[in-house]
């Protein structure tokens, strides 16, 4: 199998179960949304640490922190930007709005796209942008839907496609990565936690099943960005900019099937075009994959 396809099937199945988180974050809705994203985040710490010490990784890490600083930098920038993505999206679940986030990361893949067009000089054929076009217009009539700015919305987009922008051009191998970057956020949060844990504002440990949700959320965040990060830096943009769709039509299946948020016959409109612009962009791959090998 080539690197390229290995790639895009590591962030088709990391999509998925992205696609599916709605349901671990509606888990926890008892808990306040600042405090699981704290969680979240040192967490992950712990178990991408596991996973760096394992694969003996250790060195590459202490490594980076001694010689590479513009890597550092990204990895910070890139920390700092992912937080404020999960802040938004474990926010935006447990306060109904899981439609408005699927929204945002239906805009995300053309936040992509348009990366990869302009910073890394990706061209893209007239059947491309066709795809993009009826996939811009599906995104449009949600906006109409909604008859209003979608701030939640455009917020998860560009901060995950800025994400996926730094730890592009960072070029550091996944796991080592996305160890640093936890390793620079932790400090902060587990501070707070521990203040408000002496304040009497945090209640850790819950109930043996929240408390084990919580300290899942180490795994459930570490494992899929790693694999994110693996497959990404083996794709082009604009790959993963349509697989990326995969996640958002999850997210408006649970929001609407499983927790029953209303759904507007302009709002399925967006959902059909999307589908269709995948269609149509995975058969234009196909078939000049096809006739490359022959």
């Amino acid at each position: 199998m080539k690197e390229s396809t290995q790639g895009a099937l590591a962030i088709f199945f990391t999509y998925v179960f992205w696609g599916i988180m709605p349901v671990y974050w509606k888990a926890l809705s008892a808990v306040n949304s600042v405090e699981i994203l704290a969680h979240r985040i040192v967490w992950s710490c712990v178990f991408s640490l596991s996973l760096a010490a394992a694969g003996r990784k250790i060195s590459d890490i202490v490594s980076l922190f001694r010689s590479n600083r513009r890597a550092l930098m990204l990895l910070a920038l890139s920390g700092v930007v992912i937080t404020v993505n999960w802040g938004i999206y474990i926010w935006a679940v447990n306060n109904g709005r899981i439609l408005e986030s699927s929204l945002g990361y239906f805009i995300n893949p053309l936040v992509s796209m348009l990366f990869g067009a302009v910073i890394f000089k990706e061209r893209l054929n007239k059947i491309q942008w066709l795809a993009i076009g009826l996939a811009a217009s599906g995104v449009c009539s949600e906006v109409v839907a909604l008859g209003y700015l979608p701030l939640v919305s455009l917020s998860l987009a560009f901060s995950f496609g800025v994400y996926g922008l730094l730890k592009k051009l960072s070029a550091v191998e996944s796991i080592v990565g996305f160890t640093v970057e936890t390793l620079l956020l932790t400090p902060f949060f587990l501070v707070w936690l521990m203040w408000r844990r002496y304040t009497g504002a945090v209640h850790f440990s819950y109930g043996a099943w929240t408390t084990l949700l919580l300290v899942g959320t180490g795994v459930v965040t570490a494992a899929p960005l790693i694999t994110f990060a693996w497959g990404l830096r083996r794709s082009a943009m604009i790959t993963v900019g349509l697989i990326q769709y995969t996640s958002p039509i999850l997210i408006f299946i649970t929001g609407t099937v499983v927790y029953n948020e209303p759904v507007s016959s302009v709002r399925l409109l967006s959902f059909v075009l999307t589908w269709i612009s995948i269609i149509i962009f995975t058969a234009e791959s196909l078939l000049r994959a096809k006739k490359a090998a022959g």
